[in-house]
């Protein structure tokens, strides 16, 4: 079964996503602006303090209600098929959690590192598809953020750079991307190989306690 957030349509003026997406862009918070990142900062404390409080202050009573959460770190100087010299690294950031109104629908806010930073709560639609989609409820997908610790998640971020880290092997390593969700974490940790130069990543699981999976 997959799950897909699809941006709401306004019946009264059928507006379009990117309409609206020009409206929410015009209202753009500046609590915390776009930059760059430090692709290492998920093996810094005190760095994953600061987003996984920015996660608790952004969906305020929603973090009750949480679908999912989503950091992506992207190298766009380093990786990729073309490799833009001079770009800095970035992070994406998703929060969704459900909508305090309409409970089949969720809000979803985003962090664009490469953009202009923190955007307004957007409404969207769920679209389910495969084996299953006419059983899904939203309410079996929830999860309270407040069952991570910031401990707990600082550990498993430590746990899973402890268990691919290999200095012989590979130039660099980091973790590109962590989904948090109701059965847990996964967790990729990239590192481009020394032997050619290719990038390898691999996924570390566990449950929300930080147990591997």
């Amino acid at each position: 079964m997959k799950k897909l957030f699809v941006c709401m349509m306004a019946v009264a003026t059928l507006s379009s996503c990117d309409k609206l997406k020009e409206t929410v862009n015009s209202a753009t918070e500046a609590t915390v602006g776009a930059g760059e990142i430090d692709y290492q900062f998920f093996s810094k404390p005190e760095e994953v303090k600061k987003w996984y409080d920015e996660i608790v202050k952004k969906s305020g009573a929603g973090a009750k209600v949480m679908d999912e959460v989503s950091f992506n770190i992207f190298r766009p100087s380093k990786e990729g098929m073309i490799q833009r010299a001079g770009e800095k690294d970035y992070l994406y950031l998703t929060i969704v959690y459900q909508d305090n109104v309409d409970k089949r629908r969720v809000e979803e806010i985003q962090y664009l590192g490469n953009v202009d930073g923190w955007h307004q709560p957007q409404k969207k639609d769920i679209q389910v598809s495969g084996i299953g989609a006419e059983d899904f409820k939203l309410e079996d997908e929830l999860f309270d953020f407040g069952q991570v610790s910031l401990e707990t998640f600082n550990k498993v971020m430590a746990d899973a750079l402890k268990k691919y880290k290999d200095d012989a092997k590979y130039e660099y390593q980091y973790i590109s991307s962590v989904f948090i969700k109701k059965s847990g974490f996964d967790v990729s940790v990239k590192g481009k190989l020394k032997s050619n130069s290719q990038l390898k990543t691999e996924t570390y699981r566990t449950d929300l306690k930080g147990t591997e999976q």
